[in-house]
């Protein structure tokens, strides 16, 4: 190929190459956040403590983990909670509902109302 050949093709690869950037872009299923769906996250239970399905509990963020507290008792804890829930609940609290218990796991999932 000579330099002709790719001063010619040159126009068509740029466009080629700037519609793959468009696709990369544009949000899909695997990208995107359900918005119909509440946010939820997986938390591990203190020991000695009962969950209970769709018992509420008081949301506290605490140096990068979140907490479900009911009045001064920690029932469980997130380690490694979502970043955009943290940031959310910031210095403040939130309730969250318990809406999946794993005993197994000693887990709990639980979403934001």
């Amino acid at each position: 190929m000579g330099a002709e050949e790719l001063k010619k093709r040159r126009p068509s690869h740029d466009k080629y190459i700037d519609r793959q950037r468009v696709a990369l872009a544009t949000p899909d299923l695997f990208t995107r956040m359900p918005e119909d769906q509440p946010r939820s996250f997986i938390a591990v239970m203190e020991n000695g403590i009962a969950p209970a399905v769709g018992r509420d509990h008081i949301l506290q963020a605490d140096k990068g983990k979140l907490m479900g507290c009911i009045g001064n008792s920690v029932h469980f804890l997130a380690a490694s909670a979502p970043p955009d829930i943290l940031q959310a609940i910031g210095a403040g609290i939130a309730v969250g509902e318990i809406i999946r218990v794993n005993p197994i796991s000693n887990t709990v999932e639980v979403k934001i109302k």
